[in-house]
């Protein structure tokens, strides 16, 4: 499908949200992809008819060979867009139990999160829903990773907006090349040696080929999902409610009364509620039957991602640094 300027820029401004209103500052997570390219050059058209004020940040995760080169192609444009730009530079480490795609996901948020006075603006698009909903299917994840993102989320009181969700990449593509937009390829989106490439690359297009509507039907079914889950946290957030103590920690003995299914969505959704990751079903499980058979003087607990922990305390369940 052909897009130009004024169907793009018209679409995102029509989209943008009336809860934004008075939020001055908006950035946009630049790579140099071609997603977060086409993004900033609709955000800058943008800054013509909004209030706004607006930046950028490229996240150099000193990965590839070529991470300087790309820190370079992100500062020509964003000084040919009149943006300013953040550069984060960083020595991405794997983490022990995290894939490297999955570290350096965690430590560019971490940058974003340090922006606190802007809304963040991601390039992700359908193609990226579909992805990310099969692979933590693939990873036997809880529900709401599998709902995958939202448009809007807000995460450690930072807020995130994804405009072009309701976009394929084949739009994007075509929009860029329309609009002669020049783009950097990370060589690492052919090696299908990570899930994401294996999907995108491998799985989707016979999936496609087998049935042209697939993608639809995946996002249909997505929708599906994040609908139920919006709909099951209203009730656990009444049922975390009722098993808060005054300094707003878990009250095992009220939690004990819930049934099994009620305690497991629960722990699931007090961990989502502190912005924490969400470990397995099976350590989820494992933790849940510790909480509830642990001797008085035992203190079990599960680490969250790299940087913090849920512990038993006594009677009550609290989040504890490391």
């Amino acid at each position: 499908m052909h897009k130009n300027y004024s169907d793009l820029l018209e679409m995102l401004i029509e989209k943008w949200p009336s809860d934004f209103d008075g939020h001055l500052h908006y950035t946009v997570g630049l790579s140099g992809g071609v997603d977060s390219v086409v993004l900033a050059h609709l955000m800058a058209k943008a800054c013509q008819i909004k209030p706004i004020h607006l930046s950028a940040i490229h996240v150099n995760h000193g990965i590839s060979e070529n991470s300087d080169r790309w820190e370079d192609f992100c500062k020509k444009l964003c000084i040919n867009l009149k943006i300013p730009l953040t550069v984060a530079r960083l020595k991405i480490v794997k983490t022990p139990g995290e894939g490297l795609e999955n570290t350096a996901r965690i430590e560019r948020y971490n940058e974003y999160s340090k922006l606190k006075n802007s809304i963040i603006v991601l390039a992700h698009h359908q193609d990226d829903l579909i992805e990310t909903m099969l692979i933590q299917l693939a990873r036997g994840s809880d529900i709401h990773n599998i709902a995958a993102m939202n448009e809007i989320m807000t995460k450690s009181n930072q807020i995130y907006w994804r405009p072009l969700l309701n976009l394929d990449k084949s739009e994007i593509m075509n929009f860029a090349n329309t609009n002669n937009l020049q783009h950097i390829e990370d060589e690492s989106n052919t090696n299908n040696a990570y899930l994401r490439n294996f999907l995108r690359n491998q799985i989707i297009p016979k999936l496609v080929h087998f049935d042209p509507f697939i993608k639809k039907k995946f996002l249909n079914s997505l929708v599906s999902i994040q609908k139920n889950t919006a709909l099951t946290d209203e009730y656990l957030k009444n049922d975390l409610n009722s098993c808060l103590s005054e300094n707003k920690t878990l009250l095992i003995e009220k939690f004990a009364k819930l049934t099994l299914l009620r305690q497991q969505a629960l722990l699931a959704y007090f961990i989502k509620s502190e912005n924490l990751p969400l470990p397995s079903q099976r350590q989820l499980e494992e933790f849940r039957l510790q909480i509830l058979n642990a001797a008085p003087d035992r203190h079990p607990s599960l680490l969250l991602g790299s940087q913090k922990k849920i512990i038993r305390i006594k009677s009550q369940i609290a989040i504890t640094d490391i």
